[in-house]
């Protein structure tokens, strides 16, 4: 099944960064799939209400700055990130703890815009971005694809910037 590709995947490649992005879904929550997961990433993004479910059966803080400082330490993270939707994101990358603030838009079209938040998150990550740039540039990504349609819209860096 998928977690064997991903084990398989995993042992292949053991020095890659591990994005776990939760994207749980009601009535597929395992808290045992999801601790094993949250072991095995090093950068883990998610949104409030998984925010919530990991704090009721992991014991992590609710709060925001918290969770993401008890979570590097409990799990051996490098980064993680917890989306606010149209709030933007609160952050903990290379030791330092952000919140930026959404963009305001037009939204179109939501499908998409977590990956492509996802995607900034981890591009700011390997860039070696400090966290508050990091945070901004994925806010901007993510606010640009939510106002276009379809998943993979079209978008250069000069309207990310021009947001």
């Amino acid at each position: 099944g998928g977690k064997d590709v991903l084990c398989r995947l995993l042992q292949a490649v053991p020095r890659a960064r591990r994005l776990y992005d939760l994207n749980l879904r009601p009535g597929s929550e395992s808290a045992d799939l999801v601790s094993e997961l949250l072991r095995t990433a090093n950068v883990v993004k998610l949104n409030e209400e998984e925010l919530k479910f990991i704090h009721e059966f992991a014991g992590l803080p609710a709060e925001t700055e918290g969770f993401c400082r008890a979570g590097l330490e409990r799990y051996g993270w490098s980064a993680v990130c917890v989306t606010l939707g149209a709030k933007g994101c609160a952050m903990l990358a290379g030791g330092e703890y952000v919140e930026a603030g959404g963009h305001r838009v037009d939204v179109a079209d939501t499908v998409g815009a977590g990956d492509a938040f996802a995607a900034a998150f981890m591009h700011g990550i390997s860039s070696n971005w400090p966290a508050a740039q990091i945070a901004e540039f994925s806010n901007r990504v993510g606010a640009l694809v939510a106002s276009a349609h379809g998943a993979i819209p079209n978008w250069t860096m000069e309207e990310v910037v021009d947001l």
